[in-house]
């Protein structure tokens, strides 16, 4: 007698969320394949001074904003589609003109009206447009209180274009899923928050629904007093040069690709930067001294990996010298 066979959930064969997937790493070849089945797409969070007017029903509140952050992408994106098909704009929504500023009205009239009942009484958001690049347009993101002061610093609120990479040969690292993932595995692999670097801080972006929030990069941004080293220690080329740093930040996470000598594992790249990260040769010595004692121990944890780093670390010196 055959024995039942089960039947196959291929459902299971995707990953179900994709914080895990992009923080392990990065220019993936089939994003189109799993991202449109997952049920969520969405890393990050809404930005904490947007969460701290949530008083109660916090967890509730936001998704509900995610959720009305998802209807203006979707809105201002059909915008940019129909203005460019009625032929009122031949490139940004500036051909507008005269007429952009009541666009701009419309645009955040639609956003207060979505976000009603979700800000407090007295919040109101404010949209005004910021630019356009070859895959979304960016608009300038504020929220003011009863008596029109700002009451966080203002966000790029970008809309891709298209939800997924038109271009095959470029969907590994341009658009709204490779700059998905590109800003997730950043913000991990930098182990901190991105606000002293050469970037700009991410927030939140929704692979689903084509947008992304992050710090505005106007003259009042954080100063970059700590850049990423982004080709000894990231192991990231840029090789898109057309977007220019505004006020000392990089604000678009299209156009990095992994370098041939890319650290993937995380553990490797943890210890190979507390040796990168030395501020002296004394206390460079004092760290290799004590990766040794580590790897001559064989009851040290992720001994194989902490030779591993000590290794490239050697190898990259040899290399710099």
């Amino acid at each position: 007698m055959l024995g039942k066979i089960n039947l196959i959930n291929y459902e299971k064969c995707y990953p179900s969320r994709l914080k895990k997937l992009f923080r392990a790493d990065l220019n993936y070849l089939a994003y189109d394949k799993f991202i449109p089945q997952m049920k969520n797409a969405v890393v990050g969070n809404i930005p904490p001074e947007i969460i701290c007017l949530f008083k109660t029903d916090k967890g509730e509140k936001i998704k509900a904003f995610q959720s009305a952050l998802s209807d203006l992408s979707k809105y201002l994106r059909e915008c940019y589609k129909s203005a460019k098909e009625q032929n009122l704009i031949s490139y940004d929504f500036t051909n507008l003109e005269a007429d952009l500023t009541l666009f701009e009205e419309s645009i955040s009239a639609f956003a207060n009206r979505r976000f009603k009942g979700i800000l407090p009484s007295g919040i109101t958001s404010e949209l005004k447009y910021a630019g356009k690049g070859a895959w979304g347009n960016v608009f300038k993101f504020s929220l003011k209180n009863s008596k029109g002061e700002k009451i966080m610093h203002d966000k790029a609120f970008k809309v891709y274009h298209n939800i997924d990479n038109p271009v095959r040969g470029l969907s590994r690292m341009k658009n709204n899923y490779a700059e998905a993932n590109f800003w997730t595995y950043l913000k991990f692999a930098a182990g901190h928050r991105l606000d002293k670097t050469q970037f700009t801080r991410h927030y939140i972006s929704d692979a689903k629904n084509g947008y992304a929030l992050t710090e505005f990069a106007d003259e009042n941004i954080s100063k970059t007093t700590s850049p990423l080293d982004m080709n000894n220690v990231i192991r990231l080329m840029y090789i898109d040069f057309s977007n220019e740093p505004i006020n000392g930040k990089l604000y678009d996470g299209g156009g990095f690709v992994k370098r041939f000598d890319f650290i993937k594992d995380k553990m490797i790249l943890r210890y190979f930067k507390k040796l990168w990260f030395r501020n002296s040769e004394k206390e460079l010595n004092k760290v290799i001294k004590d990766f040794e004692d580590k790897i001559a121990n064989q009851k040290t944890p992720h001994r194989d990996k902490i030779q591993m780093a000590l290794e490239l670390f050697k190898e990259k010196q040899n290399i710099n010298d």
